[in-house]
């Protein structure tokens, strides 16, 4: 009976194998004389009793074992089966290419610009073998990963390790991070190289796609460039107050809280008119100077002018007095909560002492408290706003005496807590007089400054 020899190959279709193992489980009493064909991108290392007995580059090979046809059989009556086993390992030669990376959870670092920061980051790398053997006996025998997915999944976890580790050496700013990508992914190779170069591996390409910080922080960033300065108190009030005009145009009236901000609007706008008219004026008066044509008081441009007319009438002789119009009394809680919700900042109300989260630059917010049912001498009513900086201490006394000339609304004072003695910024408005452009600039100013004295005195962000 004639004895039919084994033909050992593997064609990889999809190009993207890196480790095939004949047989896929176990070993095989390969017979003498079988043929092994190795085609041009593979080697092949031939296992025997548990050793790597050899390699084999491309083209057809006969291999020779203890196997041999009846004798084997003979031998072998003793054991279940042939003791004489053997497997062939064939590994793949080509680059691979397009092999994904990413970090699975996101990684905390200490910016300078932002503090601490959690981000994430992924890319591509490409890789090829150098040696297989040692590449068999390291990564692929000990650890038991014989599919080219088990083996990326090991190289993605151990480029993360790296990236890591360099990032948090390099401390380079979040916002520097794009214009040293090629600079960090070459540090990372470097690094890479030796812990590849065990496994019998080359890091060929390695690529950094991108760098990103988590959802809110890139929303506290398009704050900070759609204000342009965050550092600037003059800018970071305007920015909110323009915000807040804006989303209470949008929500416009009804009920008591939707009165109250219209007329806290009328009050805003009222102050405002004297200078919009007189930049209106200014603006028209090279034209009149000019030759151009103006139009008399009492004259109408439209026609059917008695509108016109009466208007002039009455801007020329004085007309509407307004005398039996009663002024409208506005409620100071109301103003202060339009406001709050307008701005979107986090409130508690408990009964006349406030609490106000207000936020201030990239991941820093700052604790405003609002106080009604105060007065001040002549009996008005005012709405107090105070914002705690940190411990008193004596020898921050005088250098906060002189800060006070500079404050923009409020002053540097000493308040009596709970917790001690406590210096604070406050900042007191009338309340018949207030409008919701003015509450939110002396909300803003007071949480901006007391968060700066703070950020001084103590370096955190705690109150």
């Amino acid at each position: 009976m004639a004895v039919r020899l084994e033909v050992i190959d593997f064609f990889d279709a999809s190009n993207r194998s890196l480790v095939h193992r004949i047989p896929a489980e176990g070993s095989a009493d390969i017979k003498l004389g079988a043929q092994l064909i190795v085609q041009e991108n593979q080697e092949a290392v031939f296992f025997k009793e548990g050793k790597a007995m050899d390699t084999f580059g491309p083209g057809r090979h006969t291999l020779t074992t203890m196997n041999v046809p009846f004798i084997t059989r003979m031998l072998t009556i003793p054991w279940e089966k042939s003791p004489f086993q053997a497997q062939v390992y064939f590994v793949g030669k080509q680059t691979f290419l397009d092999q994904k990376w990413g970090t699975r959870q996101p990684i905390t670092l200490r910016d300078q610009d932002f503090g601490i920061v959690r981000l994430r980051s992924f890319g591509k790398y490409s890789f090829r073998v150098i040696d297989a053997a040692l590449l068999i006996n390291t990564l692929v025998g000990t650890q038991g990963k014989y599919t080219t997915e088990d083996v990326s999944s090991f190289l993605r976890d151990l480029i993360v390790a790296r990236l890591t580790d360099l990032l948090g050496t390099a401390q380079i700013s979040m916002l520097d991070l794009p214009a040293r990508f090629d600079e960090i992914a070459a540090g990372t190779r470097a690094k890479l190289g030796d812990d590849f170069g065990k496994y019998g591996l080359e890091l060929a390409d390695f690529f950094i796609n991108a760098i990103t910080p988590p959802e809110e922080v890139q929303k506290a960033i398009d704050a900070r460039s759609s204000m342009g300065a965050i550092g600037d108190l003059q800018a970071f009030t305007m920015y909110q107050a323009a915000n807040s005009m804006a989303k209470m145009a949008e929500q416009g009236g009804g009920g008591v809280g939707g009165n109250a901000m219209g007329m806290g609007m009328g009050a805003g706008f009222g102050m405002m008119m004297p200078a919009m008219i007189q930049q209106a004026m200014a603006a028209q008066r090279p034209a009149a100077a000019s030759g151009g044509t103006a139009v008399a008081a009492g004259s109408s441009p439209i026609a059917g002018g008695p509108v016109a007319a009466a208007v002039g009438t009455a801007a020329v002789g004085g007309g509407l007095d307004f005398g039996d119009l009663a002024p409208v009394a506005a409620d100071p809680k109301a103003l202060v909560r339009s406001v709050a919700a307008a701005a979107g900042w986090q409130m508690q109300e408990t009964g006349d002492t406030w609490q106000i989260v207000v936020p201030v630059g990239p991941l820093r917010k700052q604790t405003v408290s609002v106080q009604f049912g105060a007065q001040d001498d002549e009996g008005h009513a005012l709405i107090s706003m105070t914002s705690i900086c940190g411990p008193a201490s004596e020898r921050n006394a005088m250098a906060l005496l002189r800060y006070n000339t500079k404050m923009v609304h409020g002053a540097f004072a000493v308040l009596s807590t709970p917790g001690g003695e406590m210096i604070v910024v406050q900042a007191n408005q009338l309340a018949d007089t207030a409008d919701p452009l003015t509450t939110t600039r002396v909300l803003t100013a007071v949480a901006w400054q007391a968060d700066k004295a703070e950020e001084k005195l103590g370096g955190g962000d705690r109150y």
